[in-house]
C-alpha cells in the first residue's frame, strides 16, 4: 500500500515522513492530490542513475576530470608559472617553442 499524507501532516511530522520514506515512497497530498513524493536518498540516486542517458555519464565523468585538473592547478607553483608565461617576452616564447619542436622531431626519427 502506497503511503500518503497531507501536506499539513508532512509539515508537522516531517521526521516521521522521512522514516516512512526509508521503506517506500511517501506521497504528499495537497487538496487531495499528490503534489510531491518523498523517497529515500539511495532510492532516488538509483532512479536518477537509471534514467540517465549513457552520454550524460560520459559528460559527467569528463566534468569531474576537468574539475580535478583545475583544482590541481590552484597552487602557488602553477600561478607563478602562468604569471611567468604571461609576462615572457615574445622572443623567449619563440625560443622555447622552437626547442620543443626540435625535441619532438628528434623523437620521431
Amino acid at each position: 500500500m502506497t503511503k500518503r499524507v497531507s501536506a499539513t501532516v508532512a509539515k508537522n511530522r516531517f521526521g516521521d515522513v522521512m522514516r516512512m520514506a526509508e521503506t517506500e515512497p511517501v506521497y504528499i497530498l495537497k487538496h487531495g492530490k499528490a503534489k510531491t513524493v518523498v523517497v529515500d536518498a539511495a532510492h532516488y540516486e538509483a532512479l536518477a542513475e537509471k534514467g540517465r542517458a549513457p552520454q550524460d555519464k560520459v559528460v559527467e565523468d569528463l566534468r569531474k576530470e576537468f574539475d580535478a585538473m583545475v583544482a590541481s592547478m590552484q597552487t602557488k607553483r602553477w600561478r607563478r608559472g602562468v604569471d611567468k608565461l604571461l609576462t615572457a617576452p615574445a622572443d623567449e616564447l619563440n625560443r622555447i617553442a622552437a626547442q620543443g619542436i626540435r625535441g619532438r622531431a628528434k623523437t620521431r626519427r
